[in-house]
């Protein structure tokens, strides 16, 4: 069967520039707020507050059918629109968060030590204060809105399960975009010059896996033990011991002890990450695209 052939219908700068206008915004939000996520010409003009019709119908006709589409009886907004109001409304582009470091009700599961909890341009990040466990995800502002300073450790990382979970069902979180796992050690996931340097040698070593994004070329590393943390094995393994998964912090599964998560072999490669519950322990074992190929309790 052949590959489903996909064009651009619009070519990229000219769909930012669309949006670049505010009356266009305001279309946009307008068919997010009416019936149905349609309209008129006239309800919608009297929505926006624009008594020039003529400039009005030339805004509308600057989507092109991309984000707005005409019907036989006005205008409704498209899944490309709404995903873009969406995105607004979530405070991606508009929005930003400052509330320092927060200190988790919880205890890093490596070594004990408190943890903190971070927010800076979108991205949440809780982390150890003596070691180098750390749990690092993309947050839109507005999944933080409407909660308390204390309680948003814990919502960051419920979000952070979908990030995760759309990587490893194959779709960037970005861009939508197919996304391909490799496994490798965290050493080789650090792109700056001399950032190895600030990583212990036990960690260095550790197998991570790397989701990259044919699309945008983006690479979201995570670690083995919240990578697998939803695979039928491990949520069977907690479940039959009294543990719900999706319950448990996403910080908890994280991997980056030697202890933990380890090569197997290098060629094919083989990594393996033990969960724990109980004195029970169960190892998961993957290779190099992130693929189960074993599972043992012990």
């Amino acid at each position: 069967m052949d590959d489903p052939e996909i064009v651009e219908a619009v070519d990229a700068d000219a769909a930012f520039g669309v949006l670049s206008d505010e009356t266009r915004i305001e279309i946009l939000r307008a068919l997010w707020r009416a019936d149905g996520r349609e309209a008129t010409f006239s309800e919608l003009r009297e929505a926006v507050g624009m008594r020039d019709s003529g400039q009005f119908n030339y805004h509308l006709g600057t989507f092109d059918g991309q984000f707005v589409a005409e019907t036989d009886d006005g205008y409704r907004l498209t899944t490309a629109g709404a995903q873009l109001v969406g995105a607004l409304l979530g405070g991606a582009y508009t929005k930003t968060l400052d509330v320092g470091a927060i200190d988790v009700d919880d205890r890093c599961p490596r070594c004990g030590s408190p943890l903190q909890f971070t927010y800076e341009e979108g991205a949440a990040t809780i982390a150890c204060s003596d070691c180098p466990h750390v749990s690092h995800f993309w947050v839109p502002p507005g999944a933080l809105a409407g909660y308390d300073v204390d309680e948003l450790p814990r919502v960051a990382a419920r979000y952070g399960r979908q990030f995760v979970r759309s990587s490893r069902d194959g779709f960037c979180p970005l861009c939508d975009g197919r996304v391909r796992a490799t496994v490798l050690p965290v050493a080789d996931t650090i792109d700056a010059d001399g950032a190895t340097d600030e990583v212990p040698d036990w960690v260095a070593q550790v197998p991570t896996c790397r989701f990259d994004c044919d699309r945008c070329g983006e690479g979201i590393v995570v670690d083995l033990g919240t990578a697998l943390a939803e695979h039928p094995a491990v949520v069977s393994f907690h479940y039959e011991r009294g543990v719900d998964v999706p319950q448990v912090p996403i910080w908890r599964f994280a991997a980056l002890d030697p202890d933990r998560a380890q090569f197997d072999r290098r060629d094919p490669v083989r990594a393996s990450v033990t969960y724990e519950v109980d004195g029970d322990e169960l190892t998961v074992t993957v290779d190099e695209s992130l693929s189960v190929v074993g599972t043992a309790v012990a």
